[in-house]
């Protein structure tokens, strides 16, 4: 095991400044990739129960009457604010939120998914409440990708990793000529083919780590974002309002993200047969 960290700490260190550029690119491909395939399942238009726009479990959208005064609606607003269901509630303008109707909403927060009817019910009847959109259960729900989209994202994902695999192949040979002589010495001592190999596989599998890593990184940030203002999402990635469709697009993207560097990592490593590393 000491061998593999010396061999892999001598790898790293010949990597200068322009492999290391490539390298980066291979990172950026294997994220662009990584970020297409998550849009599948977070890009999209969601439907909840009655055609109403889906939002996260425990949010909600109060459509206020456009006749409130600004005092009726920040009277409504400390009511809504105390009420013991409530975590969070903020005023936005309809206008603003890219809806066709007079007057403000609220978007309001339960404190969990459960407490989420309870706090609809208090806030249906209370006056200036014009209606009010929210999801009660997160069962069945299914994000609607147009059929356009899907094939455009299907081929900027093979285009992606097409890249991400010739940009790879190209760095690892550069990689590989300055560390030739360490490959060389190895031969003449014997070492089996796969000692000095496995380095260069760790080398794309930290790539894909590395991506992998960046992916949670955006789709949590996103995902908080979504959260904060629902309803930017509510018609172009639903998805991103869903933690379980979250957590279950950063896990299986990161576990992709890996095999795929572990194939670059194992493409680098079949180029140590070529001829030009052959030489004693």
């Amino acid at each position: 095991m000491s061998r593999f960290f010396f061999l892999f700490g001598n790898l790293l260190g010949a990597i200068n400044g322009r492999i290391g550029v490539l390298f980066l690119g291979v990172i950026g491909l294997l994220l662009a990739a990584l970020l297409i395939f998550s849009g599948f399942f977070l890009f999209g238009d969601t439907q909840g129960a009655g055609n109403a726009p889906s939002l996260a479990l425990g949010e909600m959208v109060v459509y206020l009457s456009p006749q409130l005064s600004s005092d009726d609606v920040q009277a409504l607003y400390v009511k809504i604010r105390d009420m013991p269901e409530t975590r969070v509630i903020s005023y936005r303008f309809a206008q603003e939120l890219g809806f066709d109707r007079a007057g403000g909403v609220f978007i309001v927060r339960a404190v969990n998914a459960a407490s989420a009817a309870t706090l609809q019910q208090a806030i249906e009847p209370l006056s200036g409440v014009m209606s009010i959109d929210s999801v009660a259960r997160a069962q069945g729900t299914r994000v609607s990708l147009p059929r356009a989209l899907s094939l455009g994202l299907l081929i900027a994902l093979i285009i992606s990793i097409a890249s991400s695999l010739a940009l790879a192949r190209h760095s690892f040979l550069l990689l590989l000529e300055r560390f030739s002589p360490e490959i060389n010495l190895l031969r003449l001592a014997g070492t089996p083919e796969s000692v000095f190999q496995l380095p260069v596989v760790a080398l794309g599998v930290l790539c894909g780590i590395i991506a992998a890593m960046l992916l949670v990184v955006i789709i949590y940030s996103l995902h908080f974002f979504a959260l904060s203002h629902p309803q930017t999402a509510i018609h172009a990635a639903c998805g991103l309002l869903l933690p379980g469709r979250v957590l279950m697009v950063s896990l299986v993207g990161s576990l992709i993200g890996i095999v795929l560097g572990g194939l670059i990592g194992v493409l680098g490593a079949s180029l140590t047969t070529k001829d030009q590393f052959q030489v004693y």
